[in-house]
């Protein structure tokens, strides 16, 4: 059995965990590519082989994760590892690769479900222009483990392509095949986020990055907005000895005559190890109160720390566009960039923003669920975790995917309701019931549609991020069905408990003594947001 890349598992290990606290994002309903479940799996897959499917999206959009459904029922015992990577039509074939996600392994057993990748913090921004991609799988040893799912119009293209050094930059020659891939990609459209500085890959790699100092190249931000995250083009490939790691910050600085002025943001710490292929890195949303920027002239830089010489930077063009100095990495970067030296080329680095123009916005899953319930139980609460992004917004009601055809007759009672995390000083973590809506009464016979309840005006921060968005229902049982599925979080985001209806939802809940299964209810909550 051939080792899987280090890097590899080790961005997996990353997302799994990202995945168990925070197991869907906010905000995010729009996909391209394939959302249903091919009928058709293929044979194990072969190791060191992608194998793509042709799809177009119609607005432009900033990309965040790339999805497969997969199992692990090849054949061949062990694990295998899985990426995906994102290429640019080229004349009805793949061309030039946008991005690649960091890849984790799938065991040998592994029941069907949608695998959704991302980068090495869990989160993958890449901005995309309308137009036509091709969504691939790409597999490394052990061969045979996994399968992919299709079937329909011919619509597949694949290639040999070694796992460890990542998908190839451009797609390469290979041959066509039947059916179209159950793959697909999550994204921001552009109404929602955006971005600005540079997203496409430089040809010059720097040397090793110095320990305890920061460079950046400036850019203009368009317009008025709230800074979502930071993201940079790096590799392993500065030449420090065998796994080594160099810690790295993204620091903003605002623009002061042609230099960079006062900081006004500072990420948390990121990091690159020797010998890691060429990725891009993004920061996680900041917890809290996101920063505010005017538009104007900006400087993002790279603040490095730790083992010096592991991670390079990229960049090229622009003469005059790269500024640097001395500064320690332990106290963080400091408030004014202070005086430096200039040089030529643009960093690829780029911040992504909410436009100010966004007022709105949803902290739960907005997209319907292909799978119906069961008529849901009386004197039940059920619920999925979801992530907030946007601090200080005021709760404006509830929404919930709904019908009356669980099989009863009559009708049966249901509220919503949403709970925010805790951690007391013993360190035991619980939900706290913020807000209930008023019940809502579902008839016997009610089509599916969105079921909409009022909710008091409650102040839900992002400070501690994680929140649970429940529905309770009552009286009658049998009458009212909801609605979900492994789309949103295949692992499993799906709680409940039993809970008497006549006394409301239950004031804390926690993550033990609960009911649990796949799939993320369609069930939301919804905002407003404070203008900038």
């Amino acid at each position: 059995m051939r080792a899987l890349n280090p890097a590899r598992l080790f961005f997996a290990a990353t997302i799994l965990f990202l995945a168990g606290l925070m197991p869907a994002h906010a905000q995010l309903s729009n996909t391209f590519g394939r959302i249903t479940e091919g009928t058709i799996p293929s044979n194990g897959l072969s190791a060191d082989f992608k194998r793509a499917s042709r799809f177009t999206v119609t607005t432009a959009g900033t990309i965040t994760h790339l999805c497969a459904y997969l199992d692990g029922n090849g054949g061949v015992s062990g694990a295998q590892g899985v990426n995906m990577a994102l290429y640019r039509d080229s004349n009805g074939l793949p061309g030039g690769k946008v991005f690649e996600t960091s890849g984790m392994a799938v065991l040998s057993g592994t029941a069907a479900r949608w695998f959704c990748l991302a980068g090495p913090q869990g989160i993958t921004l890449h901005p995309v222009p309308a137009g036509t991609y091709w969504i691939a799988l790409q597999t490394g040893s052990d061969g045979g483990v996994v399968r992919d799912y299709g079937d329909g119009a011919a619509n597949w293209y694949g290639n040999a392509d070694a796992f460890v050094d990542g998908a190839a930059s451009t797609f390469g020659a290979g041959s066509s095949g039947t059916g179209t891939l159950s793959v697909y990609a999550q994204y921001f459209p552009d109404a929602q986020l955006r971005n600005a500085g540079r997203w496409t890959i430089g040809s010059i790699p720097s040397s090793g990055m110095s320990a305890n100092f920061k460079r950046g190249s400036s850019f203009v931000l368009p317009e008025r907005g709230t800074l979502y995250t930071a993201t940079a083009y790096f590799d392993g490939g500065g030449g420090a000895a065998f796994n080594e790691l160099q810690n790295f910050r993204y620091t903003l600085y605002k623009d002061s005559n042609g230099v960079p002025g006062a900081k006004v943001f500072e990420s948390g710490d990121l990091g690159m190890r020797t010998g890691w292929p060429g990725m891009w890195v993004t920061s996680p949303p900041s917890l809290g109160r996101s920063p505010v920027l005017d538009a104007g002239k900006y400087w993002l830089a790279i603040l490095t720390g730790g083992t010096a010489g592991v991670a390079r930077n990229f960049g090229d063009g622009t003469p005059g566009n790269w500024y640097g100095n001395s500064d320690s990495f332990s106290d963080g970067a400091s408030a004014q960039f202070g005086p430096g030296s200039g040089g030529n080329g643009t960093i690829s680095a780029f911040v992504s923003y909410r436009p100010g123009t966004i007022t709105t916005g949803q902290l739960g899953r907005t997209d319907i669920g292909t799978h119906p319930s069961s008529g849901l139980s009386a004197n039940f609460i059920r619920w999925s975790e979801f992530e907030l992004r946007d601090g200080g917004v005021t709760l404006t009601g509830f929404n919930a995917y709904l019908d009356g055809r669980g099989g009863a007759a009559g009708s049966q009672k249901v509220r919503a309701a949403v709970y925010g995390m805790f951690t007391d000083h013993r360190d035991v973590t619980y939900f706290y019931k913020i807000a209930q809506s008023p019940d809502v009464t579902i008839t016997a016979g009610m089509p599916p549609q969105w079921v909409h309840f009022s909710a008091p005006s409650v102040v839900l921060t992002s400070a501690v991020p994680i929140y649970w968005v429940a529905l309770q229902s009552g009286d009658t049982a049998g009458v009212v069905r909801d609605y979900g599925d492994g789309r949103m979080d295949p692992l499993g985001n799906w709680f409940g408990k039993a809970d008497p209806f006549a006394d409301g939802a239950l004031d804390q809940l926690s993550y033990d003594g609960n009911s649990t299964g796949a799939g993320t209810l369609s069930i939301y909550a919804t905002y407003s947001i404070p203008p900038p």
